[in-house]
């Protein structure tokens, strides 16, 4: 038999009795309140491990809900919030301390901090205290149990999902959606966006780390950066019910904490990368999990190219260069590097790129190891399909690299050649990006001749007929 609230003030931590306890005011909570901290803060317990043990210890019975509730009520938050300054002298005193510290209104933490110096999953987002910080909370709560339970439980979340990752198309499918929106062509952006939904569907229904922040992280930052909320939210909607059906907690809350901050797409994409961080700090805490090392840094890179590839809150002239194809690429980078290459330079010149800090010497350095792949492939040492991927790779470095020193020629020669050796929605994106600098700093006439080609490539007449032949299973619902 269930005892009655009552029993709560009477029964409290570490009572022998056997009797069930629902504490349904927020009184009845206050003698397992250091308890609950201790767990859920201290330990960084995730909060169905809580309800667990204050059930089979404490005999305490609650609902998630009824947890949530009042752990908002004693702030008991894994992300403390920093409150919003009331008076003008305060809020001048605030914006002063920001400046001094270099405070880019993203994370109190340093972005510099290394995946094995991260802060164990804590980290302190500046967003400031309103109607939406409950649901801002939840969603990085969201995030952090996500991650938790999928790397405890399931065996195979501790192999590195990022070769799984590599291989997913959905991410470039709404980058070429975006850029041909960016571009007027309305109705082959569309269908690449209808596409690109359609993905989504697989990568919710069977959920991986990487499939995890794509839908959550880097989808909503892409749409964000380019100002389709539109869009947004009408795929925040059809993410919110794939997950109702596929019973995916955490990315229905994610969901509902981005469509919250839908009226203000500023505070939107500080949240997204914090979400970023928060992925990187849960990851990188697993360190009983030797097989996520690169996992671990393929998250801290995910982070660094969201918070990198941001066009809000930069100065004038800053960040034109750093376009989307550098978080395409960051997903894979790490991979490439230690599992195909092994290659200390390649390291190195790897940790360069994703910063966008080009030495003199990026170029001829990076042109090696681009003929080192050649000479693998030409041997037999490095079999397809790695051996693309490589050039690939290693060309998108050199094309980043000139159009970051404004050398046109040399991005347009790189590019070419990179075209020549990809393919699917990689040619797609490639080109339509180079089409959009050839009309700006280059050739009209190549520029329509690089668009002609794309539009008669046999992997849009794949994607037409795909899209043909499938139907969301939301349609009509």
């Amino acid at each position: 038999m269930l005892a009655s609230s009552r029993a709560s003030s009477s029964t409290g931590p570490g009572s022998p009795s056997s009797t069930l306890i629902i504490p349904r005011r927020a009184e009845d909570w206050e003698p397992w309140k250091s308890v609950i901290r201790d767990l859920y803060i201290t330990q960084n317990v995730i909060l169905k491990d809580v309800m667990a043990i204050m059930e089979e210890k404490h005999n305490l019975r609650a609902t998630p809900k009824m947890y949530k509730n009042q752990l908002a009520r004693w702030r008991f938050f894994k992300y403390a919030i920093k409150p919003r300054p009331r008076g003008k002298a305060e809020r001048e005193a605030a914006a002063a301390e920001a400046a001094a510290a270099g405070d880019d209104m993203s994370l109190v933490t340093s972005s510099s901090r290394s995946p094995s110096q991260s802060t164990d999953g804590l980290i302190s987002p500046l967003f400031h205290e309103s109607r939406q910080t409950r649901s801002v909370q939840i969603g990085l709560t969201a995030v952090r149990d996500f991650l938790n339970r999928l790397i405890r439980v399931d065996p195979t979340a501790k192999q590195d999902m990022v070769v799984v990752g590599y291989q997913d198309p959905c991410f470039r499918f709404f980058t070429a959606s975006m850029e041909l929106f960016g571009q007027g062509e309305n109705n082959e952006g569309g269908l690449f966006l209808r596409r690109a939904f359609i993905q989504i569907e697989s990568l919710v229904s069977n959920m991986t780390v990487k499939g995890f922040s794509d839908v959550c992280f880097t989808i909503p930052h892409l749409l964000i950066e380019c100002d389709r909320l539109d869009i947004l939210a009408v795929y925040l909607r059809y993410l919110s019910e794939l997950a109702l059906r596929a019973n995916n907690q955490p990315v229905r809350e994610v969901a509902a904490s981005l469509t919250d901050l839908l009226d203000d797409a500023d505070a939107m994409i500080r949240f997204v990368m914090t979400l970023t961080k928060a992925n990187s700090d849960t990851i990188a805490a697993h360190t009983d999990a030797k097989s996520l090392e690169r996992t671990r840094k393929w998250a801290y890179n995910q982070y660094v190219a969201c918070q990198r590839t941001s066009m809000r809150g930069t100065t004038a002239g800053e960040g034109r260069h750093n376009h989307r194809m550098l978080r395409v690429e960051s997903q894979s980078v790490y991979w490439a590097q230690h599992v195909v290459m092994a290659s200390p330079e390649s390291d190195a010149l790897a940790e360069l790129w994703m910063r966008r800090a080009f030495p003199d010497d990026f170029a001829p350095r990076t042109e090696a190891l681009l003929a080192m792949v050649r000479d693998l492939g030409a041997k037999g040492l490095l079999p397809p399909p790695y051996d693309r991927m490589m050039e690939c790779l290693y060309i998108g470095w050199l094309s980043d690299y000139y159009e970051t020193v404004e050398d046109w020629p040399k991005v347009f020669e790189w590019v070419r050649r990179g075209l020549d050796v990809s393919a699917g929605e990689q040619y797609q994106v490639w080109s339509i990006h180079i089409e959009g600098l050839m009309r700006k700093h280059g050739s009209s006439a190549e520029a329509d001749e690089l668009r002609s080609r794309r539009l008669s490539h046999e992997f849009l007449e794949e994607v037409r007929q795909q899209v043909e032949n499938m139907t969301l299973s939301l349609d009509g619902k």
